[in-house]
């Protein structure tokens, strides 16, 4: 139990990059979770989290680590509800951005349920579902079928923004042509055709180099590079508030995220719509289909 224990505050600050928000997320406090994450990396013999005096990071061991972290605790959940009732456990795979509050929310809104939550990309929130491993699940669907949908927009490091980010501002001026291309960053969440592809024509058409489109950088790595080389992330406002980034819409396209909760779990009406409202303002959203 200490090493499950000491996974899912490891997992918790590791999606938050912040103990603070992540002891929250995972119920403790957090000294404790602080503890629990030393113990963790002392029996592994490793250092999973980069502490500085404003961000936590992934090492590259904890990176290795993370993956694993999930599916154990997803399947250590599955068995804690084996013999619950099935109309008292409730757990519902979801994006990494899921807040705390939004946790907490959705917990409170459904007293007589025992909620967990596990995070996983899309095609591994899918497999959970389909292995009954997760009783809901939060997938990409198409915007018309969309249950909610979360806007995308550029996280950067302009501290003067523009109203609106266009893509061919990521071309350096001739007097810093001799640095790296700026590059923007496309998430796994955002792997979906419905994102994706818009992006890729989008930059195309601005003119910008294949190597400027990168799609599928690992979450941490992504903001790592915008925080140290200046290039951008497609993003939530919400994702780019926690990292201290600002926030700019793009001019063109506009994209969005859209998602359906799929699954069962004999949920009244009310109950869905409200499960539905936390989990889309928890994400940086809001209910409906977009036109």
């Amino acid at each position: 139990m200490d090493l499950l224990e000491g996974l899912r505050c490891f997992a918790a600050v590791a999606a938050e990059r912040s103990f603070t928000r992540g002891a929250a997320r995972c119920g403790q406090p957090q000294p404790v979770a602080s503890r629990r994450i030393s113990a963790l990396e002392q029996r592994l013999g490793a250092t999973l989290l980069l502490r500085t005096s404003r961000r936590v990071e992934l090492s590259p061991e904890g990176e290795r680590l993370l993956p694993l972290a999930g599916e154990l605790l997803a399947r250590a959940d599955r068995i804690d509800s084996l013999f619950t009732a099935p109309e008292r456990s409730l757990l519902i795979a979801v994006p990494t951005g899921l807040t705390a509050a939004a946790r907490a929310a959705i917990r409170r809104g459904l007293p007589d349920r025992t909620v967990g939550f596990v995070d996983e990309e899309p095609p591994d929130r899918e497999e959970l579902l389909r292995a009954g491993l997760a009783q809901l699940a939060v997938l990409p669907t198409s915007p018309q079928q969309a249950e909610f949908t979360v806007p995308l927009g550029i996280a950067h490091h302009d501290h003067a923004p523009a109203a609106r980010f266009h893509l061919d501002q990521l071309r350096r001026p001739v007097r810093e042509r001799d640095l790296p291309p700026r590059a923007v960053h496309l998430l796994a969440e955002d792997d979906v055709p419905t994102v994706r592809d818009p992006v890729t024509e989008a930059c195309y058409g601005f003119g910008l180099r294949a190597d400027q489109l990168v799609v599928g950088t690992p979450e941490t790595e992504a903001w790592t590079r915008v925080h140290e080389r200046g290039d951008v992330l497609l993003a939530s406002a919400e994702q780019a508030r926690r990292e201290d980034l600002a926030w700019s819409p793009l001019a063109r396209p506009v994209v969005r995220r859209s998602y359906r909760l799929a699954g069962s779990a004999d949920l009244d009406d009310h109950d869905q719509v409200d499960l539905i409202t936390r989990l889309a303002t928890g994400l940086g959203g809001g209910r409906g289909r977009t036109p």
